[in-house]
């Protein structure tokens, strides 16, 4: 009780916000070629609901429900963009629950941005240890890998505009692990062993991003910049001391027309010190290396790079339809630092899109990695 007040403190002081500087955002505008592709987004408020049976490699066969919400604020909407919220509850055939919300919002034209991921697991899961090699066998789940775990995150995040283009921030992190039925190999294991069952850390840090996207959430165009700086320690009432840097480079690129896009991602994540076995930086979720169980690679540092081909079909009238599909491929690999990356993991895969609000798509992906593959069901696109 003593750590949530403490961390709850915190939160409420992170949350006020500065005056932003004053500043002309860019304009958010829909396609005014010959062809209008883009139809003008009124800005009214929206909320859609969906059910979808799905597959992934971690929970397997599930049911899937949530909703997406989304709504502009500002005197002229077309010049704004559309801040959203999606939140979906997930029950599996292996009794795994998860529960996951994403917030992306853009006040005062654009001045001001808070964003927060929210999440919840109780479900069996897997632990192969660290390292490449340590993945490698067995090549999918067994009673050498399994355990139970419970997680829960709390990450919001606010940035002020500082110019044009660039915006400074603050982050705070929480976010508590609890293992149980653990198996006599992960037991064994050295770093288990040296972090226990049961971890709780609490972080705060900042931001420093360049974004130029004409869409955040399902980019045309532009590019995007980001570091982020996170320290971990007792002073905030967490169990562990370290601290992780994320730096995420994308880049958007309109190919002939709107709808039909190359993007691409390069991404890395480095920790330092302490950093428990619960919290090293992972190969294989639903946002970057799509294909491979989430947990069978990690490690105090990732590297990844992946290349998107996006396709919207377009109507009979010439503008947009609400499907399209997409391309990717991409590999990763990690280590303990950047210097002593070890072993590469290929990934590609095939998606369809289905736009449920203007420039906001369910997304069904299909990926492939070395000797696996998985089945993702999400809102918004990976990158």
């Amino acid at each position: 009780m003593r750590r949530t007040t403490i961390a709850l403190g915190v939160v409420l002081a992170f949350l006020i916000p500065a005056p932003a500087p004053a500043q002309q955002p860019s304009p958010v505008q829909p396609d005014t070629g010959p062809l209008a592709l883009v139809p003008p987004d009124s800005g009214r408020f929206r909320l859609t609901p969906l059910l979808a049976p799905a597959y992934n490699p971690e929970m397997e066969f599930l049911v899937a429900g949530g909703v997406l919400v989304s709504w502009k604020v500002g005197r002229n909407p077309l010049r704004v963009q559309r801040s959203t919220l999606s939140a979906t509850i997930s029950a599996s055939t292996t009794g795994a629950v998860n529960v996951s919300t994403s917030l992306s919002s853009f006040w005062d034209e654009d001045r001001l941005r808070i964003l927060a991921d929210v999440a919840f697991k109780d479900m069996p899961d897997n632990y192969w240890g660290v390292g490449f090699d340590a993945g490698l066998a067995p090549s999918s789940k067994d009673t050498t890998t399994a355990y139970h775990r419970k997680w829960v995150k709390f990450n919001p995040r606010v940035l002020w505009a500082v110019s044009e283009h660039v915006m400074l921030g603050g982050v705070f992190d929480l976010n508590h692990t609890i293992a149980t039925e653990v198996n006599p190999t992960m037991a064994a294991d050295p770093t288990y062993q040296r972090y226990g069952p049961d971890n709780y850390n609490v972080g705060l840090g900042g931001i420093l991003q360049y974004d130029t996207r004409d869409v955040a959430a399902n980019a045309y165009s532009g590019m995007y910049a980001a570091i982020t700086v996170t320290s971990y320690g007792g002073f905030l009432g967490g169990d562990n001391s370290y601290q992780t840097v994320l730096l995420d480079y994308r880049h958007y690129r309109s190919l002939g027309r709107p709808g039909r896009t190359l993007a691409w991602q390069v991404k890395s994540r480095i920790g330092a010190h302490t950093v428990p076995w619960s919290e090293l930086s992972l190969l294989g979720t639903g946002y970057d290396l799509r294909g491979y169980v989430e947990g069978r690679f990690r490690d105090r540092s990732t590297l990844i790079a992946l290349a998107e081909y996006r396709y919207m079909f377009l109507r009979s009238n010439g503008r947009l339809s609400r499907h399209g599909f997409v391309v990717w491929t991409g590999a990763g690999t990690l280590g303990n630092d950047l210097s002593h990356l070890h072993g590469i993991l290929p990934n590609g895969g095939v998606g369809y899109r289905f736009e449920v609000q203007p420039r906001s798509n369910v997304r069904v992906d299909v990926g492939f990695g070395r000797a696996s593959h998985g089945v993702y069901f999400n809102f918004t696109e990976a990158f």
